[in-house]
């Protein structure tokens, strides 16, 4: 069983694109909100039927988050997180999702406060990609096919978001560089070597 890892990013700057790359070249599971939510909702429409899951990945992430939804309530994690951060279900759930993952091992964790909850953990590996806001302009635009203006307006929202939702849940900026291992530019380091940095941490 590997170590896991999980992945802070920069809105915008290729960290989702890195870290699918990062899981395939590791063998690992790569989790993130889109897929949670994913099985959250069809878990429910299915009655939670276990035998939908066929598909080895899902299945085990099925088997994780099951509890997890229970717990949490699926209209919570349907939702936008930054309503229901003051929500108790809400952290319990998503405090023991994050330590099932990381006892299970072998998996790159997107978002969700990992850096945070799994803080102390030796078992776990902390990375912030981050980029100028000029590269992730230029990539989010690009990738969406809108202006670098509407892109920069949407980066800063979702960023301060993201700032908001770490101070009440977790009681820090997600930027603080004592919460990683290490921190990548991607903006300066290319996909490739990036992964072989982080390679090296485990």
């Amino acid at each position: 069983m590997g170590k896991a890892i999980t992945i802070s990013r920069d809105y915008g700057c290729g960290a989702v694109e890195l870290a699918r790359a990062l899981a395939k070249d590791l063998g690992y599971e790569y989790i993130d909100k889109s897929l949670i939510v994913d099985l959250a909702r069809k878990m429910k429409t299915s009655e939670g039927e276990v035998s939908s899951y066929e598909d080895g990945s899902s299945l085990k992430l099925f088997k994780i988050i099951n509890e997890f939804m229970t717990a949490a309530k699926v209209q919570t994690i349907l939702s936008d997180d930054f309503g229901y951060v003051n929500n108790e279900g809400y952290r319990i759930g998503l405090e023991g999702l994050m330590k099932d993952l990381a006892d299970r091992g072998s998996v790159v964790v997107v978002g969700r406060g990992g850096q945070c909850i799994l803080h102390n953990r030796p078992d776990v590996v902390h990375v912030r990609l981050i980029a100028s806001m000029e590269y992730k302009k230029e990539f989010f635009a690009a990738k969406s096919a809108i202006t670098k203006n509407e892109a920069e307006s949407i980066i800063m929202e979702k960023e301060e978001e993201r700032k908001q939702y770490h101070l009440k849940m977790f009681d820090h900026y997600q930027n603080d560089p004592t919460l990683y291992h290490t921190m990548i530019n991607l903006g300066l380091v290319k996909q490739s070597s990036a992964i072989e940095m982080i390679k090296e941490l485990l």
